[in-house]
C-alpha cells in the first residue's frame, strides 16, 4: 500500500518526488505519535465514534473526519497549507487515492489532493441512487399486483441505507462548502473552484435523495394500504359469514324451544320444510351478496388496480 502521493505536472501521482509529499498517508498510532495541536487531538479522538463527516479550522488549517454512509469506516485527516496528513486503519484513502492517480485527478496542492479523495468516494453514489429506486419501483409493482409477501428485507434495508445518506450527504456539503469558502489562503484559488463544484455534487445528490425518500414514503404507504384492504377483506368475509348464519341460527334457536303446541311439529313434511326454508333463505342471502360483488372484493380490487394502470 502507498504511504505517499506526490504532484506531477497539475496531476496525482503515487509516491514522493524530491523527498516530499503533498499527501502522506499514516495509522492512527502514528498519527499520534507525532506532535499535534489540541484541535488535532480532539478531532482525532472521536474517529472511532464520530456519525457524520466534519471538519474543524486550526490555527495552520483544517482537522476533520470522514465517515462513511453506512457508519463503517472511517478517516480523518489534518490539512495545511503544504501537506495533508490522512489517518486511516483501513484501505479506503489508499484505494480512492489510487483511483485518483488511475483518473489523473487535476490538483491544485493539498485541499485538491483531499477534494479528489472525496469525489472518488462519491462515484458509485449515482448508480447506488438508481438501484434503491428500482428497488422500491420492484416493490410498488408486487403491492399493486396483490403480492402478499412482497420484498419488505430491501424495503427497510434501502430505508435504513437512505437514513445513512441522508447524514453523510450533509456532513460532506458543510465540509466542502467550509474549504470552498476559505480566506486564509492555505487553499489554492483553482481547489477552491473544484471544491465548489464536489459541494454542487453533493447538492445534486441530496436533492435526488430527498425525491427518492419521498417516493419511499409513497410505497410505503401504499404498501400499509394494501395490509389494510387484505385485513377489511377478512373483516368483510366474517361480516358476510356472520350474516348468512345469523337468520339460520334464529330459526334453529326457534325451533329449539320445547313448547307443545309450535307449528310445523306434528306435521310429517314440518321437519323438511325448515330445512327447505334455511336451505332457500342461505340462497337468497348468496345471491344477493354476490350480485352487490361482496363475495368477490378481491378479484373485483385487483381488477380495479390493473384498471388504474
Amino acid at each position: 500500500m502507498a504511504r505517499a502521493w506526490h504532484m506531477a505536472n497539475g496531476h496525482l501521482a503515487t509516491g514522493e518526488k524530491d523527498g516530499r509529499a503533498i499527501v502522506v498517508l499514516r495509522r492512527l498510532d502514528e498519527a499520534r505519535a507525532r506532535g499535534l495541536s489540541h484541535t488535532q487531538r480532539e478531532v482525532l479522538g472521536q474517529l472511532e465514534h464520530a456519525a457524520m463527516p466534519f471538519l474543524e479550522r486550526t490555527s495552520t488549517g483544517a482537522a476533520g473526519l470522514v465517515v462513511s454512509s453506512s457508519g463503517r469506516r472511517r478517516f480523518g485527516f489534518i490539512l495545511t497549507a503544504s501537506e495533508l496528513v490522512l489517518i486511516d486503519d483501513g484501505d479506503t484513502c489508499a484505494t480512492a487515492l489510487g483511483r485518483a492517480v488511475e483518473d489523473r485527478a487535476r490538483v491544485e496542492g493539498p485541499a485538491g489532493a483531499l477534494c479528489a479523495l472525496l469525489r472518488e468516494l462519491l462515484r458509485d453514489h449515482p448508480a447506488r441512487l438508481s438501484r434503491m429506486r428500482e428497488d422500491f419501483e420492484r416493490l410498488e409493482e408486487q403491492v399493486l399486483e396483490g403480492s402478499e409477501r412482497p420484498d419488505r428485507r430491501t424495503m427497510m434495508a434501502d430505508s435504513r441505507r437512505m437514513l445513512g445518506l441522508d447524514t453523510f450527504y450533509q456532513g460532506m456539503s458543510d465540509l466542502a462548502g467550509e474549504l470552498a469558502e476559505d480566506d486564509t489562503g492555505f487553499v489554492a484559488p483553482a481547489d477552491q473552484a473544484r471544491l465548489r463544484s464536489l459541494a454542487r455534487l453533493l447538492g445534486r445528490l441530496a436533492a435526488r435523495l430527498e425525491s427518492l425518500q419521498d417516493y419511499s414514503l409513497q410505497v410505503h404507504g401504499l404498501y400499509q394500504e394494501s395490509i389494510d384492504l387484505r385485513q377489511n377483506g377478512v373483516m368483510q368475509w366474517l361480516t358476510v359469514v356472520t350474516t348468512i348464519v345469523m337468520p339460520l341460527t334464529l330459526i334453529t334457536g326457534w325451533y329449539g324451544m320445547n313448547f307443545p303446541h309450535m307449528a310445523l311439529f306434528d306435521a310429517p313434511w314440518g321437519y323438511a320444510a325448515v330445512i327447505v326454508a334455511c336451505v332457500t333463505i342461505a340462497a337468497v342471502e348468496i345471491a344477493f351478496f354476490s350480485r352487490r360483488g361482496w363475495l368477490s372484493f378481491g378479484e373485483r380490487h385487483r381488477r380495479d388496480g390493473r384498471r388504474k394502470d
